[in-house]
């Protein structure tokens, strides 16, 4: 058995709305087991027979498609990938009283992380961002998580790729959760 956490982008905003029970129910019929969501954002750990990861997003896009129709995509990661990059997000908050939120942005391969990191803008003496294999790991003032150069750009990056940012909290309880089907 294999066990894979899936995070669906851009699920229940902008008019894009699928509710968790429902997203649990059409993944136990595509064949995945031990269905569970987290949150309602499109948050989901299960485990599965198919050993390859790609066959797991193809089979995934496909059961949400069928009934949504609208091209949802996915990023999936199985246990040791989502363990590498929860183990080693490389900031500890500085000690300056700024309160900050810690994100990773996942993206489908480290040449795609590469190149969003190309393009971006450098970050505020606030900010920090680092690449982590195909994950972008990245520190911010909380407020400014939708209004600094780096979040315009990971959002206009989203709007084109498939990407799909996670706070740091959810990374962890998402290992968590994927730990537990074990």
């Amino acid at each position: 058995m294999y066990f894979y956490a899936v995070f669906l982008r851009g699920v229940n905003v902008g008019g894009v709305k699928i509710l968790m029970k429902d997203l649990t129910a059409l993944l136990e019929q595509a064949g995945f087991s031990r269905v569970r969501t987290l949150l309602a954002s499109g948050n989901v750990v299960f485990a599965s027979e198919e050993s390859d990861p790609a066959a797991v997003k193809t089979a995934c896009e496909a059961a949400i498609n069928s009934v949504y129709g609208y091209g949802t995509r996915v990023i999936v990661q199985d246990a040791a990938q989502l363990e590498y990059l929860a183990g080693n997000f490389p900031f500890a908050p500085p000690n300056d009283g700024i309160q900050r939120h810690e994100y990773l942005v996942l993206t489908e391969s480290e040449e795609k992380a590469a190149s969003i990191m190309g393009t971006a803008p450098e970050p505020s003496t606030e900010e920090r961002v680092a690449q982590l294999s195909h994950g972008i790991c990245w520190e911010v003032p909380r407020g400014q998580s939708l209004d600094s150069l780096l979040a315009k750009h990971f959002a206009k990056v989203a709007s084109k790729s498939l990407v799909t940012t996670r706070n740091m909290n959810t990374i962890h309880k998402m290992l968590t959760a994927l730990k537990a089907l074990a």
